[in-house]
């Protein structure tokens, strides 16, 4: 399945506001806030299964240029995955907010029963240290995790995950989620935090399925 693209004057929108909110929440931020503020969910958020997914054991690179198997940074919990690249002018920035107030609402079971992964689209750039600097804005910790590598490698993972960005800069604000027992579901559209913590709460215990805004 493809990336397909998306309304760039709307994405470019939500920058935009992110910065705003950004430069607005930056004074007076309490301590064990998320680091960087949201920005508005998207109006049009689709959540599908997705079918006949196999994680591949394909070698990527982190954010410290540690080598490291895309199976191992997922761990044996629940995990959710976005495709970002740091030089995004639209969607990237945003998305990646979502993942920062989401690490931080997940409390205890972040890092434990539920990690983060954020994929780059763009290797060519987005080496380790362009990635530990990105990361860094959105106050990155353990049991999140960005991950580049060899194109052919990063190919591999995206293919294998639902995505295929062979235009980077039309990606679409997606988000895979896995239980770590073999079910998985794509959020198409910028969801909130809450929004994912439900879709992730719905794939790890169906019986209790709540939908959040």
């Amino acid at each position: 399945m493809a990336l397909a693209t998306h309304p760039l004057r709307h994405a470019r929108a939500l920058v935009l506001v992110g910065a705003a909110l950004f430069a607005a929440g930056c004074e007076g931020e309490s301590k064990g806030a998320p680091p960087v503020p949201l920005p508005p969910p998207g109006a049009d958020v689709r959540v599908a299964p997705l079918a006949k997914v196999v994680v591949p054991d394909v070698e990527l690179v982190d954010q410290d240029g540690q080598t490291v198997l895309l199976r191992d940074a997922l761990g044996p919990g629940a995990f959710a995955i976005q495709f970002v690249f740091t030089t995004c002018t639209t969607i990237c920035s945003p998305m990646t907010a979502v993942f920062a107030r989401l690490a931080h609402d997940l409390g205890d079971s972040f890092g434990n029963d539920i990690r983060l992964v954020s994929l780059t689209l763009d290797p060519a750039i987005d080496g380790p240290e362009a990635l530990r600097r990105y990361a860094d804005q959105f106050g990155r910790r353990e049991g999140w995790t960005f991950l580049t590598g060899r194109p052919d490698r990063l190919s591999r993972a995206l293919r294998a995950l639902g995505g295929d960005a062979r235009v980077k800069e039309e990606h679409r604000p997606l988000t895979v989620i896995g239980d770590g027992q073999g079910k998985f579901v794509l959020v198409d559209g910028l969801a909130s935090p809450a929004r994912l913590r439900a879709e992730i709460a719905a794939l790890r215990h169906p019986a209790k399925n709540t939908e959040a805004p």
